[in-house]
Order: C-alpha cells, then structure tokens, then sequence
C-alpha cells in the first residue's frame, strides 16, 4: 500500500483529498502547513507527498526543494494556480490544476507513483534537430521521450507515465491541436500539463490554447532560454530564505 503525505492550509481540501485517496486503499496522512510535514518527514516516509502551491509559511516550490535537498520524496502540487510546466521543469513530480474530480486526483497519483524511472518529459515536434536540441538541455534531469507527430505521442502515452508535454503546433499525421484536444478528451492524459513552441507568431496567439488548458505557449525563438531559466532556478544553490527558516525549526 503505497504512503501518501497531504499538505494543505484548507481543511475541507485536505479532508476530500484524502477521502479519495483512502478510498483507492491509500495509506494516507495530512498535515495543515509545510514546517508541519518537514516536521512529520523526520520519521515517516511517504512514497509521494501532495501539496498546494499557496501556503502561509513557503510556496510548493520551496517546499519542494527543501524536500529534495533531504528526503528526496517526490512532490506532486494540486492547486489553482496555473504554473504547471514551470512547476515540473523546477522538480516537481507532478502538477494537478484545481478543480479536479476524486477521479482525475487519482490518477494523476498513480501516475506519479508508476513513473519509477523519474519524471519524465515528451517532445513532440517534427524536427528532429529541435528534439535533440531539447533533449541535450532537459538531460540528465528528466527522462526524455520523443515523438515526431502527434499520433506517436498518443501511443507512447498509452505506455508511459509523463509528467509534462512539450508540443509542435504544424506536424504531419496529427498537429499540435489535435494532439492536445485527444489528450484533454481521455481521462489518463487530461490532466498532463502541456507547453506549446511554435515558429509561427499567429498560431502562438490563437484562442484555442485557452480551450485546451495549455501552460504556456511561447515562440520556439524565446523558448530555449524559458526553459533553461526554468531549470537554472530549481537547481540554484540556496534556497529562499523563509523556506531555509521553516526548514531550520522543524529540524530541531
């Protein structure tokens, strides 16, 4: 029975959170804040911790990396903020957008917990320069899948657990659109956080990103330097100040 460690200021949250959790045959435990789980990681370790992106002491983002810089627990965040491919690409596990069902909650949650290879991140993209180029940059730190055309994305997704897809709008077979339409239409890939690059500057403006849920649609131009910002403020040597406080007090 996988273990799983709930962090959330809200008490109702916590509460059906963990509900449909147990109701998976979890083993589950919540706390209200994240000095309250550095607190409880000091003797019990979970398989993956689900946390919120807004909490009083630290954001998840801190929480997580004061996490990884100890226990190495993967970091799944369910919230209402829209910041999912940021999220992924700074060392979280996983993101879910509020609101979500019991059932999406779960199987973004088993998702996480199959991916035992780490997190993992799908190109699509007809190119295969452009695949390479983002492999060269997203390697060694994430698992990277490739596939040229929509259609290949869609049947590697069936076999692969992905924490974050970054996608092609003009592709052979099945385009971006499709692609991402097929994947919010099926209730295993839905909830998977999807960034779109592109060349051309209209297809970047167009309102069907915001239909389709996408994280981020940014020009293939400006999106090399986007994503190596990214991971260069997950890997920065210190963590923020407030973070390192709440650390400090719960390791006492």
């Amino acid at each position: 029975m996988a273990k799983l460690l709930l962090v959330d200021d809200d008490a109702g949250t916590l509460a059906w959170m963990a509900e449909a959790l147990e109701g998976a045959s979890y083993d589950v435990r919540t706390v209200s804040s994240g000095s309250a789980a550095l607190e409880l990681l000091r003797t019990w370790t979970p398989d993956l911790i689900l946390t919120d992106f807004l909490m009083p002491e630290m954001d998840g983002l801190a929480f997580n990396r004061l996490v990884q810089s100890r226990e190495r627990v993967p970091v799944m965040l369910v919230s209402v903020v829209n910041k999912p491919a940021e999220a992924i690409l700074r060392g979280v596990a996983g993101y879910v957008r509020k609101p979500v069902t019991a059932a999406e909650l779960r199987a973004a949650v088993e998702r996480v917990l199959g991916a035992v290879e780490g997190v993992a991140v799908l190109v699509v993209d007809d190119d295969a320069g452009i695949r390479e180029c983002y492999r060269m940059i997203l390697e060694p730190r994430f698992t990277v899948l490739e596939a040229e055309n929509g259609r290949d994305a869609l049947a590697l997704l069936a076999g692969e657990a992905v924490a974050l897809a970054i996608v092609d709008v003009h592709m052979p077979v099945m385009n971006g659109v499709e692609l991402i339409r097929a994947m919010r239409d099926d209730a295993r890939f839905c909830t998977i956080p999807v960034v779109v690059q592109t060349s051309d500057r209209a297809a970047a403006r167009a309102p069907v990103w915001t239909d389709l849920h996408v994280a981020q649609t940014i020009l293939k131009d400006e999106f090399m330097g986007w994503l190596m910002d990214q991971i260069d403020a997950h890997i920065a040597p210190a963590p923020p100040r407030e973070a390192a406080r709440a650390w400090s007090t719960a390791s006492r």
